[in-house]
């Protein structure tokens, strides 16, 4: 498969006895579907209109946000999907530029070809188990100064509890324009507050040792290949993060906040 697409749906997912009777369901409304392909780099170009389906967790190749970006840079709207990611993964793949998340577990094809639908028309899809992730991220990691507006939390909220768009319009007297401006807004809002206090790839590894592993100061620099002062300095780093970002918890150790980290990022 060489060149630009347009149009089209790209499954990526490892499972083929999902990703072929979704791809059938798809064929059968209408759509042009793309062979399933099990790692984001067999996906051609895309072109706008054209959406790719990516589960969080691939086999191969890029895996997770970093495959919603790949998709998204080649041209690609990504409704990214998953059947154990949690919240803190789903939101990831938000900032990431996903259009939209579905939970596998409670989505039926059905539902799926809805979500398709809305982020092949250019908008975002907005679940209600994604609006509670959006309404939950924003009281957890408030940003300084402009978060969520009125509007905004009233959409999220009418969505988490199962209404439609039309009805969420309705009550909220937004044209489509102005209820699609209102879920872009809470998404890059997301991505803004993800960035705000995201550990770094250095601290990821020694919330990983540490956390998950349960190693000492001294074992994780021997691990990392750098020196216990500078662990330490990542784990006062990792517990500033951690308290920042959950703004209800009282101070604790930075190892007990590096377990924290792991457990919530599923590290281990």
């Amino acid at each position: 498969m060489n060149g630009a697409v347009e149009g089209v749906v790209g499954i990526v997912d490892d499972h083929p006895i999902v990703s072929y009777p979704l791809a059938d369901a798809l064929r059968r409304a209408g759509y042009r579907v793309l062979e399933p392909v099990t790692a984001v780099e067999a996906l051609p170009r895309g072109h706008p209109g054209g959406v790719a389906i990516c589960d969080y967790s691939l086999p191969e190749g890029r895996t997770g946000a970093e495959a919603v970006a790949h998709l998204g840079a080649r041209g690609w709207r990504v409704l990214a999907t998953s059947g154990v990611a949690g919240r803190e993964q789903a939101l990831d793949t938000i900032a990431s530029g996903a259009w939209g998340y579905v939970e596998k577990r409670f989505t039926t094809h059905r539902e799926y070809l809805h979500a398709v639908g809305v982020v092949s028309a250019g908008r975002h899809y907005v679940s209600p188990l994604l609006a509670a992730f959006l309404l939950d991220d924003a009281a957890i990691r408030p940003l300084a100064g402009t978060d969520l507006s009125a509007g905004q939390r009233a959409a999220l909220r009418a969505l988490a509890e199962g209404d439609g768009e039309e009805e969420v319009r309705t009550a909220l007297r937004l044209d489509p324009a102005g209820l699609e401006s209102a879920l872009a807004g809470a998404f890059i809002l997301a991505g803004r507050r993800r960035r705000v206090n995201r550990l770094s790839p250095r601290e990821l590894d020694v919330v990983a040792q540490v956390g998950c592993l349960g190693l000492g100061l001294k074992e994780t620099a021997r691990e990392l290949g750098i020196r216990p002062g500078t662990v330490a300095d990542h784990l006062e780093s990792v517990k500033r993060k951690y308290l920042a970002s959950h703004p209800g918890e009282k101070d604790l150790s930075p190892r007990a906040a590096a377990l924290r980290w792991a457990l919530e990022l599923r590290l281990c």
